[in-house]
Formats: C-alpha cells, structure tokens, sequence
C-alpha cells in the first residue's frame, strides 16, 4: 500500500496538473491524480478546494483500491455538507483509471462513523 500525505498549501503544498496524462490500466493508479482530483473537491459553504483550505488529510493506493482521508473545517459540519463533499470525493475518484474500490474517511467529526456509512454506501464508488 502507497500512503503519501497531501501537501498542505500553507506549507507549500502545490497540488499537480494530471492534464495530459497517460491512462493507467486497471490496478495502477496514479496517486497524484488521486490527490488533485480529490483536492479539487469544493467545500459548498465556502466554495473552496478542499486542497486550498488545507482539509485533504491523506490518500492511499493499494493496487486498484483507494482510500481519501479528509477533515473538515469544524467538527460540527452539518451531516449536509460533510456528505456532500464525501459523496463527490469518492464519485470523482471512482471515475479515474484503474481505480476498482474507493473509501473515504472523515476525520475529527462529531458524526464519523455515520457519515462513513453514508458516504461509502452502494458499492465501489465507480
């Protein structure tokens, strides 16, 4: 399993362009168009990236499977907006190629373990 933490944009973090790059076949994903297809995620309060705001935690690759850690802003997010960005985390990521199976985890919420089922429900995420 590949586990590399998302640059944090106060700390330089620079999230890379994947525009032109080559489709991996199945099982091999691209982890760096994981992190920017994930990061480009909006917060709908705030109309954001959740890269820009600093709120993409960690992706992890283990052949086809993926997983997108993130937090949010406040731990008392409405289950709206928590879901919301969950559900379209996973819906864009499931889309890239090779990508089999995706999870993705909220941290530091009020309401993780609920919204986890919530945001993983119905499959592989493709």
């Amino acid at each position: 399993m590949t586990a590399v933490p998302a640059p944090h944009p106060a700390a330089g973090g620079v999230t890379p362009s994947t525009e032109g790059a080559a489709p991996s076949p199945v099982g091999q994903v691209d982890i760096e168009r994981v992190r920017a297809v994930a990061g480009g995620v909006k917060d709908p309060e705030v109309r954001t990236s959740i890269a820009e705001l600093g709120l993409l935690d960690e992706v992890e690759v283990d052949g086809g499977h993926v997983m997108v850690g993130f937090h949010l802003t406040s731990p008392l997010c409405p289950h709206r907006f928590a879901g919301q960005i969950g559900r379209e985390i996973r819906r864009r990521v499931g889309r890239l190629p090779g990508v089999v199976s995706v999870e993705v985890v909220l941290r530091d919420h009020f309401a993780a373990e609920e919204l986890h089922r919530l945001i993983n429900a119905g499959g592989s995420g493709r």
